[in-house]
């Protein structure tokens, strides 16, 4: 059972191959699966069994090598490089596992920079961005560089980052996976009150059960299939 009915992501049949000189590696198996608005999924396995491949395979970054995904009902191998670049600009938020912070931009600035390449005016992206940086409670580190800043600091920037476009759903990869286990549960509860609150699509990879929470759907992965899905 859904948390909303609204379809947001289609898998269907996907699958991913690498060739790697004379071998071939099955990343993703016959991947079936639709993301409802407003669910909050966590994608757990082991290392290899295809969880990070999953996400960039969703999010357009990485194209099948059978099968279909589609967003907004929109299949994304109909699409042209530019219309798929603009969907996920405007429609995906993504947050990473080393907070992928340009290292001579202010936290202010890094929050900025995905409205600068949306084309909006600074006159728009400079209160834009200092409402996320009050929404991850770090306004008062908005001209800190990013050596200044804690880890946890850093990934709440790299959240208000992910918000900046307003995007439907946020694709995280190992959010809490630099983090230590305080750190990490406040990054996963930010992560719940933007699932909660303002109604963000929430897909988080993890190994760390200890994130898991009541609510939440799991997707369980081993060596490139879902082993399961069920909802906590």
């Amino acid at each position: 059972m859904s948390k909303g009915q609204e379809k947001f992501i289609e898998l269907e049949n996907v699958n991913r191959r690498y060739t790697l000189g004379d071998h071939t590696i099955d990343a993703l198996n016959n991947i079936n699966f639709t993301i409802y608005k407003e669910e909050f999924i966590m994608v757990m396995g082991p290392s290899g069994s295809g969880k990070s491949t999953l996400i960039n395979v969703m999010a357009g970054l990485e194209p099948p090598s059978a099968g279909t995904v589609r967003i907004h009902e929109s299949d994304l191998s109909t699409l042209k490089d530019r219309e798929l670049c603009n969907l996920r600009r405007h429609k995906l938020g993504f947050v990473f596992q080393f907070f992928n912070l340009h290292p001579i931009l202010s936290a202010i600035e890094n929050v900025e920079l995905p409205m600068l390449i949306s084309g909006i005016k600074r006159q728009q992206r400079e209160p834009r961005a200092l409402e996320l940086l009050r929404l991850v409670n770090l306004e008062n580190r908005r001209h800190h560089l990013p050596h200044e800043l804690s880890g946890g600091e850093k990934q709440r920037i790299g959240i208000a980052r992910s918000l900046a476009n307003d995007p439907e759903v946020i694709l995280a990869d190992e959010p809490t996976g630099d983090l230590d286990s305080a750190i990490g549960n406040e990054i996963m509860d930010l992560l719940r009150s933007l699932n909660q609150t303002h109604k963000k699509t929430i897909v988080c990879v993890t190994h760390d059960e200890a994130m898991l929470k009541s609510g939440m759907r799991l997707i369980k992965m081993e060596d490139g299939f879902i082993i399961s899905d069920s909802y906590l």
